[in-house]
């Protein structure tokens, strides 16, 4: 819980929570100002391109981000999360400036998505990784990634709204500018980021999974199997682990049907509800006002709700609110399909992070997430190979709410058929009443309080209960 981020031996902890969420704010902030109305908006409003050059940035900006949260979590797991910060902020400056310097044309737009892709990639343990090298507990984890989740969704209210504004004013290019501000202000908060103390925790498990936590705990002791751990190794983790490995089938299944969306909306704003370009950042605005209701409401949830099948119920109404935008020609009716889509991913995203979180190693989390985070981003590639041919065969309306469909379904199929897969999964990963702790500090992070690279902390504590309200943590 939050208020025992303000006990004596975690003091630290509260501050270094508010400044990861200031990080992540900002320079979530700068990609939100960026990405749909610079690049999606810039190709269907500015060059007048087809929807098979929208599908292809689409494509390349997904590969991408794919290729990026690779090499990412690679750099956080072998340098830490400091180190990785930096070199986040130098990729994005670099990237904005050189959009900005090569023009508008479609083949520079191009260029420019794969850039912005893979630096997007890159950035992205920001957000999935990084909550864990302040703590361990659950509560604390969750109510970290709510408090993120709420302010990058503020990110998607503020940043298209800028960005659609600059667009207005200037051009649907001069939006990189706006985030290489914001870039250089994250780098600003997160001057003084510095994790205390790293975890590597020693959970009881039932039999069927005590091999990994085996080879997880010898692995731990020595600091410098951070830099020996294989992408190979992750994948093993994954799929050998029973949470995570139905978390990776349900998000791949549960996303494949919106990856006709990013290539198709512009189209759907501009042919359908005929709308100009800044539009595109006003109503992405409205999803992400939805998105803070979303995570105010995954942070209230109880601990037992922190579950695969609270997390489907999340994904079918991201489905819901998909359906409610696209199903009519009028911006009023799409206002409130983006708010009920934003609450939902609101909810989806900090859940996802927290079952992760305590469920990988903190030696392979970086890694671990970008195999998450690859099946999400596969279940939005594969469609784009036949949406612009289904745009054409059937309209960009009609190919959307097919979409939204799919979206609505394959998440109530499994949570239909399903349930007894996840009950089976929850018992043998529930924990004891007292979970014993182990928190080993690596060569690779900076620390404090006087504890020293390859020191372990012995711990053994009951389970937190309860939570603090919001606003002690914002505060």
């Amino acid at each position: 819980m939050l208020s025992s981020l303000f006990s004596k031996p975690q003091s630290s902890l509260f501050v270094q929570a508010k400044r990861l969420v200031a990080m992540r704010f900002l320079i979530y902030t700068g990609f939100q100002t960026s990405y749909f109305i610079g690049v999606i908006g810039t190709l269907t409003y500015a060059d007048d391109a087809s929807v098979v050059a929208t599908s292809l940035a689409v494509l390349f900006m997904n590969v991408f981000v794919i290729l990026g949260s690779f090499a990412g979590g690679a750099a956080l797991d072998a340098w830490g999360p400091c180190r990785h910060f930096r070199a986040s902020i130098v990729g994005t400056l670099t990237t904005g400036a050189a959009i900005i310097a090569f023009g508008s044309a479609t083949g520079t737009v191009l260029a420019g998505a794969v850039l912005l892709g893979f630096v997007m990639g890159f950035a992205q343990p920001i957000a999935t990784s990084y909550p864990a090298y302040l703590t361990d507990d659950p509560v604390e984890l969750k109510d970290i990634n709510s408090a993120i989740a709420m302010l990058s969704n503020v990110s998607i209210i503020v940043g298209p709204t800028l960005g659609g504004f600059v667009a207005a004013a200037a051009s649907s290019r001069a939006v990189f500018v706006l985030m290489m501000i914001f870039t250089v202000l994250a780098f600003i908060a997160g001057w003084g980021f510095r994790p205390q103390a790293v975890r590597v925790a020693a959970r009881e498990s039932t039999p069927a999974d005590s091999s990994t936590t085996a080879i997880t705990a010898s692995q731990s002791s020595n600091p410098s199997t951070f830099a020996r751990v294989t992408f190979a190794t992750s994948i093993k983790t994954v799929f050998t682990n029973s949470i995570l490995a139905l978390l990776f089938c349900i998000i791949f299944l549960s996303n494949f049907g919106y990856g006709a969306f990013d290539p198709l909306e512009s189209f759907f704003y501009r042919d359908v509800l005929r709308v100009g370009v800044e539009w595109m950042g006003w109503l992405s605005s409205a999803s992400g006002v939805g998105a803070v209701l979303g995570a105010v409401v995954a942070l209230r949830l109880p601990p037992r709700f922190v579950s695969l099948k609270t997390l489907l119920v999340a994904l079918m109404s991201v489905g819901v609110g998909s359906l409610i935008y696209v199903g009519t020609p009028y911006v009023g009716v799409a206002l409130i399909g983006q708010i009920v889509l934003g609450v939902a991913w609101g909810v989806v995203n900090p859940l996802h992070n927290t079952i992760v979180q305590t469920k990988a190693p903190l030696e392979q989390l970086g890694r671990v997430n970008s195999v998450m985070g690859f099946g999400n981003m596969f279940a939005g590639v594969a469609p784009l190979a036949i949406a612009p041919w289904l745009a054409v065969t059937f309209g960009v309306q009609q190919t959307l709410i097919g979409a939204g469909m799919v979206m609505t379904a394959v998440p109530a199929a499994l949570l239909l058929f399903g349930r007894r897969h996840f009950d089976r999964a929850a018992r043998r990963q529930k924990p004891s009443q007292h979970s014993m702790k182990i928190a080993i500090l690596p060569k690779n992070v900076e620390c404090c309080d006087g504890l020293r690279p390859g020191q372990a902390i012995l711990r053994v504590r009951p389970p937190q209960r309860g939570q603090a309200p919001l606003w002690w943590f914002l505060l």
